[in-house]
């Protein structure tokens, strides 16, 4: 058993690519909370007896099934799996080949037997963003936190000095209601008109927008040196009006995402549970605003034909390929041509009309965008409108068609 805690690489898929009969593919979802292990060992057992029980039906050879049972035992006894476990599983079992992905987004539960490994779950790993940054605000401290493909939030070492909570950033004395020294007149007399200004709650507001300003320059700073190109987002949790005072503060290239709520309880699995979860919704969203501008704009540029966009895909002319992981459309590609020969039904058989055994198409083209330079986006069809989606995939041209 191979076990990979990195997302997919082409290697990767070029290895589960092409025919593995009998091809057993189990895709769970797991937590990295040791309490739920056993849950997730259950589902996965279940999930490969079912299989096992599918490859016997088909009167597949007693070694064959032997080998499969073998493998189940492997990876359900394998400590450095079940001891590390992040939100999904990956499992691809076939005779003489045997893979496991510890992945970090969630995945839909999911079984197939077949003469390929279906891979349009495990191709939405590496297609969508699996980083990001985070800032847990509140007037008592903040934090700054980062969660990575690979590895759960892990709070950050940052210099805080003059910034740990809201009386040092405003210069106070714990329960004071101003700044020390804030408008003294002459001989150290405070202006009661600037007093006035910081008492109550518009005062409080004034002192919670300084405190958000300067923690913001700081967490500008650290992140310029960690992410220079501001590709990675930042997540910000704090309560109102912090929240809203901290991103009125923050608006720069970076994409920064507001989360409501005290953040002052939240432990590192708690938020990069957070993360995970408002990580998949900015996808969905990023997804139907590319689609959105895609359909609104330049024509000659979508291709919503399966063949055709094959075709574009061999030359090197999809720009992006999004396609619905949920869906398969079964058949044979020609890499070098674009080529497709649809299974039968339609697609919905697992052989060629010739009797091949069909694989689907959907994650072979992905492969063959990637190949090319393109670029994959995974999607659900049930999260797309009809205004922008009409499944089971679609693609952007590098150049409109005459």
């Amino acid at each position: 058993m191979t076990l990979h805690y990195e997302l997919p690489t082409t290697a990767d898929f070029s290895a589960l690519a092409g025919p593995h009969q009998p091809a057993i593919t189990i895709y769970a979802s797991t937590s990295p909370v040791v309490s739920e292990r056993e849950r997730a060992e259950v589902a996965v057992k279940s999930a490969f007896d079912e299989a096992i029980e599918q490859v016997r039906a088909t009167d597949a050879p007693g070694p064959v099934v032997e080998e499969l049972r073998s493998a189940r035992d492997g990876i359900l006894a394998e400590q450095r799996l079940w001891g590390r476990l992040s939100r999904s599983l990956a499992i691809f079992v076939a005779p003489g080949f045997n893979e496991v992905f510890v992945l970090p987004n969630r995945l839909d539960d999911a079984l197939h037997v077949g003469s390929h490994f279906t891979l349009g779950q495990l191709l939405r790993a590496p297609s969508q963003d699996q980083e990001a940054y985070a800032i847990t605000l509140s007037a008592n401290e903040w934090a700054l936190w980062h969660a990575t493909p690979t590895d759960r939030a892990a709070q950050l070492d940052v210099d805080k000095a003059g910034t740990a909570n809201l009386d040092e950033a405003t210069n106070r004395e714990p329960g004071e209601d101003r700044p020390r020294g804030y408008n003294r007149g002459i001989g150290g007399v405070a202006s009661q008109g600037g007093a006035s200004r910081l008492m109550g709650g518009e005062g409080r507001k004034t002192l919670l927008d300084l405190y958000a300003k300067r923690v913001g320059d700081v967490v500008r700073r650290e992140l310029g040196q960690r992410d220079p190109d501001d590709r990675v987002p930042l997540f910000a949790f704090a309560a109102e009006p912090l929240l809203s005072l901290y991103l009125e503060r923050s608006r720069n290239t970076r994409r920064v995402v507001g989360v409501s709520g005290a953040p002052d309880r939240l432990g590192a699995s708690e938020i990069d549970e957070a993360l995970r979860q408002h990580l998949a919704r900015l996808n969905i969203s990023e997804a139907k605003r590319d689609l959105r501008g895609l359909v609104n704009g330049v024509a000659g540029r979508v291709e919503r034909d399966l063949a055709a966009i094959a075709r574009e895909a061999a030359d090197g002319a999809v720009e992006t390929f999004w396609f619905d992981f949920t869906t398969s459309v079964n058949g044979m590609l020609d890499r070098e041509s674009g080529a497709v020969e649809f299974a039968t039904g339609n697609g919905s058989g697992e052989h060629l009309s010739d009797g091949t055994l069909a694989g689907d198409l959907l994650p072979q083209l992905a492969l063959l965008v990637i190949a090319k330079g393109g670029r994959v986006v995974t999607v659900r069809g049930e999260d797309l409108d009809a205004s922008v989606w009409s499944g089971p995939a679609m693609a952007e041209l590098r150049f409109a068609l005459a």
